[in-house]
């Protein structure tokens, strides 16, 4: 939407300032252009209206949540819930402000019940899936990933955490390998690589599973990481760790 586009909207407001389908078209504008305070006046606005629509409470949820007020993008999903109880949008919603919040418990029930309103969502599955591995619950963990990816077979976070998982149950606590899991979780990183080419976290993570059973492979998938991350910034840690773990793995294969 162009400046022109907007200011008519704002303009059509000003002119009818009862007629509400043209406020929420300015919110709906406001909240594509991320213009996050006068949308939030605007949706005040909405929101206090005798019946305000689903609409005005879902899109300033999206304002309070990109401003980072969570409590009060939480307490919209809530109070539209009231009037809509089982709308999968708004638990979605609920369930992932929860989640950030790190209130796991009701994250998880939240995005239950989301799922049973709309089972072929991938990214639901996904975020549910996200709060049961918090909350070690691994088996239905991996069920929720293993439904978001077959949902959308290119979901590259769906394989990516499959194998974490998998890798997780693999390592066993006194130090041991389940290599079932082991080849399960290399398994799905590799199918994380194959939809996203360069993926640094999977490429890491498979480069700790082959240097863990001192395979030769690791070498080359170190150094797949390492030419994937030498232009990221943000893993310049885990380029020097990377780099460590191959020479280790190196100097073991002698």
């Amino acid at each position: 939407m162009t400046a022109t586009d907007l200011e008519r909207l704002r303009q059509a407001v000003q002119a009818h300032p009862e007629d509400q389908e043209a406020r929420l078209a300015l919110l709906r504008a406001l909240v594509a252009g991320a213009h996050w305070q006068e949308a939030e006046e605007v949706g005040n606005t909405l929101r206090h209206q005798e019946t305000p629509s689903l609409q005005a409470h879902t899109l300033l949820m999206v304002v309070y949540a990109k401003q980072e007020r969570v409590q009060e993008a939480i307490q919209q999903c809530r109070q539209a819930l009231t009037v809509h109880p089982d709308d999968a949008l708004l638990l979605f919603n609920l369930g992932t402000l929860l989640a950030q919040q790190g209130e796991n418990d009701a994250a998880q029930e939240t995005l239950a019940k989301a799922v049973t309103q709309h089972d072929g969502w991938a990214e639901l599955h996904y975020n549910l899936g996200v709060v049961l591995l918090r909350q070690e619950r691994y088996k239905e963990a991996l069920d929720a990933f293993e439904r978001a990816a077959e949902l959308r077979e290119d979901y590259a976070e769906a394989h990516f955490s499959c194998g974490n998982v998998h890798a997780m149950q693999g390592l066993e606590p006194h130090g041991s390998l389940d290599y079932y899991k082991i080849d399960c979780a290399i398994h799905a990183y590799k199918r994380a690589i194959q939809h996203r080419p360069g993926y640094t976290a999977a490429l890491y993570n498979l480069g700790m599973l082959y240097g863990r059973m001192g395979s030769a492979e690791g070498r080359r998938i170190w150094e797949q990481y390492l030419e994937a991350a030498k232009s990221l910034d943000t893993e310049a840690t885990w380029r020097m760790r990377a780099q460590e773990y191959k020479r280790d793995l190196e100097d073991r294969l002698r």
